[in-house]
């Protein structure tokens, strides 16, 4: 820190030295102090019009062009993590709810003209069907699922990019916290009626920031790279159960 305003110090000195250099260069010449002066006072007189213009306007737009970047390098991350991982973990912790058949049908879609039941179902998430209780006969299976995504989660949420999307953020705390759960449990077949119920709530929560999520990043693949968003509803992970369904 120290260094850098030592810098800028020098270079202002040296601006400074520069302008007072130009203008005495200019007097000596054609011997016009007055006009000198008065031409002085008119560039100054624009100065603050300059840093409103540079602050405002310059900045805003590099800002705003800075931000883009920052969104795209997030969205790269959050499209490996459904492509590596999110799809997966979407299909596994739903198995544990018992109305997922009903969420799946409003989240439906089929191709690019169908889409009304997810933008309707983003608007009115809170009511979507979810009803989760946390099978200890299943739990075994996902545990072993949970397990071996635990690094790739951890690695994620080491990535600075990402502290400015808070909610994908809390999303793969909440889903990292069910891994640890059930690493904690111990055997499932002896939890007792507060543990499930426990585990109930820790994978519903885990699987509606999942939905939520996954419902933004469809809707970015529609917007921005359609050609990836057609091989995205092709591995919709919204799939009607049809073991369940019959």
């Amino acid at each position: 820190m120290l260094i850098k305003l030592r810098d800028n110090l020098f270079l202002t000195i040296i601006l400074i030295v520069a302008s007072a250099a130009v203008y005495g260069v200019q007097y000596i010449i054609f011997q016009r102090g007055d006009e000198t002066l008065f031409y002085l006072l008119q560039d100054l007189a624009f100065v603050p019009v300059q840093v409103l213009v540079v602050t405002l306007v310059i900045n805003r737009f590099l800002s705003l062009s800075e931000k883009r970047k920052k969104i795209k390098k997030v969205n790269v991350i959050i499209s490996t993590f459904f492509s590596e991982t999110g799809t997966t973990l979407l299909c596994e912790i739903g198995k544990f709810n018992q109305e997922n058949n009903a969420l799946c049908e409003m989240l439906k879609i089929t191709d690019l003209k169908k889409e009304k039941s997810l933008f309707g179902g983003k608007r009115t998430q809170k009511a979507y069907p979810y009803d989760f209780y946390a099978d200890p006969a299943k739990l075994g299976d996902l545990a072993l699922v949970m397990e071996g995504y635990k690094a790739p989660l951890l690695s994620m949420l080491e990535n600075s990019n990402l502290l400015e999307h808070d909610s994908f953020t809390d999303m793969l705390w909440a889903v990292f916290h069910v891994a640890d759960e059930l690493k904690i449990r111990g055997p499932f077949g002896e939890l007792d009626p507060s543990d499930i119920a426990h585990l109930s709530n820790d994978l519903r929560r885990a699987y509606e920031a999942l939905v939520a999520e996954w419902i933004q990043y469809i809707l970015y693949l529609k917007t921005e790279y359609p050609f990836l968003y057609v091989a995205a509803i092709r591995k919709n992970p919204m799939q009607v159960s049809e073991e369940e369904a019959a």
